[in-house]
């Protein structure tokens, strides 16, 4: 009789684990690129996001690169890309990365005379 128990036992506990869901994840990935001054959106849908930001200021000024940033799932970041917009200064030639409108990150503008936009590249990795 114990045997019996211990087999139905046995074969409930099997038939129970191999018959759980098992999350099937799948990564997905994407680039985001922004050169031309002005203020450009995007939001990103995915679970667990990692990315690498590169942010370029205008007129050859700071550059700065981050590896493995978090990024949050279904929030709107602005890219605020500092440069010459109709052949005036846009945002004092300032280039931000801002998550719902708070500053992250952001780099000054070069004083060289190239007038070059700043830039901003986001290389992401998430799961969907």
């Amino acid at each position: 009789m114990k045997k019996l128990k211990w087999r139905i036992s046995s074969l409930a506990l099997f038939l129970i684990l191999s018959c759980s869901k098992k999350d099937n994840l799948r990564e997905i990935s994407g680039t985001y690129e922004f050169n031309v001054a002005g203020k450009h959106s995007f939001v990103i849908n995915a679970n667990h996001i990692k990315a690498t930001i590169r942010i370029v200021g205008a007129n050859g000024g700071e550059t700065i690169i981050m590896e493995d940033i978090p990024l949050d799932k279904n929030v709107e970041y602005t890219a605020m890309i500092g440069g010459y917009k109709n052949k005036k200064v846009f945002n004092n030639l300032k280039t931000e990365l801002l998550n719902n409108l708070v500053t992250e990150y952001e780099v000054d503008a070069g004083n060289s005379r190239q007038f070059n936009n700043g830039m901003i590249r986001i290389d992401w990795v998430g799961f969907d």
